[in-house]
């Protein structure tokens, strides 16, 4: 089933249903064809969702359940921009951390050699020297076991040379507001993020099934592991072993819940001020191969998803499970799109998918 909000009419010109058309179209062939089992796609500007939908199926292996508009996603690798990116800008807005700090202030592994020119910023824009992954799961369980492993990793280049996209970054940001905050990340996230946006179906859950208020809803199921297809239990295998609490994956949410997070980066009210929104979204990281604003991900890095048509201003990320988000401050406009591609196999590639998504999006939003 989708949604086109209604037929009322929009600036006196044409109805959402017509507005619209063409990307329910090209997401009605996507499930059609199992490009994807199912998905979920929200379009708006500001704080009103001009377009929902919702089609296929959240889970299709072992058990078939239908896709709906408030199924709960993993959403992977957005955890670094919906959780831990905030929860630092919050720390920087009040005073309890400055981006230019150096990370040995806060780690002593970090105080020789190349890792002392490592600074908090160097974080957010993936170019601090460290490599992308490692399967840390495999030697560690437990949240800091692992950060510990992360902290003694050693760099693969000088830090602010150049721009590797990094889970390790991003752990260690996790880390750092635990530091600062004293409390962990999911209790400062809920507190200082969710709650205070309306937030009220997005949470790090335990990979031990421990889902507390979100033990009843549709969760989208992810990669088959064991014959069992995951649901309800982070699929990032090294969150998993932290305790599915981590600064680069862990969190699930809905679509309802991250058009109000996206709400707030366009100009609405909320826990972020204006002067820290404004300073996140340009680009830090001229010339050292790829566009990075603090998190989010410029237009033309090599991980930009907003195809050919939306304005240079725009902004996006990206999950490993299927999920991202889109959004052009200036304008207001943004988009949601939350797949569950893994649940047909890792391998299962949407980059030209989400693209063609966005193209079309753009065509319908900006006319």
């Amino acid at each position: 089933m989708n949604e086109l909000l209604d037929d009322t009419e929009e600036d006196g010109k044409v109805s959402i249903t017509e507005r619209f058309y063409e990307v329910k179209q090209m997401l009605d062939y996507s499930t059609e064809h199992q490009l994807i089992p199912g998905v979920v796609a929200w379009l708006g500007r500001y704080d009103n969702v001009l377009f929902r939908y919702h089609q296929g199926y959240a889970q299709i292996y072992g058990e078939k359940r239908k896709m709906t508009s408030d199924t709960v996603f993993d959403l992977a690798s957005l955890t670094k921009v919906v959780a831990t990116l905030p929860a630092v800008l919050l720390l920087v807005q009040t005073g309890q951390l400055s981006l230019e700090s150096f990370l040995s202030r806060y780690f002593s592994a970090f105080q020789d050699g190349m890792k002392a020119k490592v600074r908090i910023i160097h974080l957010l824009t993936h170019s601090a020297g460290l490599i992308s992954h490692q399967p840390f799961y495999e030697w560690a369980q437990g949240f800091q076991e692992i950060v510990n492993l992360v902290v003694h990793e050693p760099l693969s280049y000088e830090p602010g040379t150049r721009v590797v996209y990094s889970d390790l970054g991003f752990i260690l940001l996790g880390a750092l507001v635990e530091k600062i905050s004293g409390q962990s990340l999911s209790e400062f996230c809920q507190q200082q993020i969710f709650e205070p946006l309306g937030m009220k179906n997005t949470r790090f859950l335990s990979p031990l099934g421990l889902l507390g208020p979100l033990a009843e809803k549709n969760f989208a199921a992810t990669e088959v592991v064991d014959k069992q297809p995951l649901v309800g239990i982070v699929h990032d295998e090294n969150a998993r072993a932290m305790g599915g609490v981590a600064g680069h994956a862990g969190l699930f949410s809905t679509a309802q819940d991250l058009s109000r997070y996206l709400a707030m980066w366009v100009g609405q009210e909320g826990p972020l001020r204006e002067v820290v929104k404004e300073r996140s979204l340009h680009s830090y990281t001229h010339g050292l191969g790829g566009s990075r604003g603090l998190g989010f991900v410029m237009r033309h890095d090599s991980y930009d998803i907003a195809g050919d048509l939306w304005p240079t201003t725009t902004v996006s990320h990206s999950g490993f499970t299927g999920t991202s988000l889109v959004f052009d401050r200036p304008s207001g406009y943004w988009a949601i799109l939350l797949t569950n591609r893994v649940h047909f196999g890792r391998q299962t590639d949407i980059s030209d998918f989400r693209r063609r998504f966005h193209n079309v999006a753009a065509a319908c939003l900006f006319g």
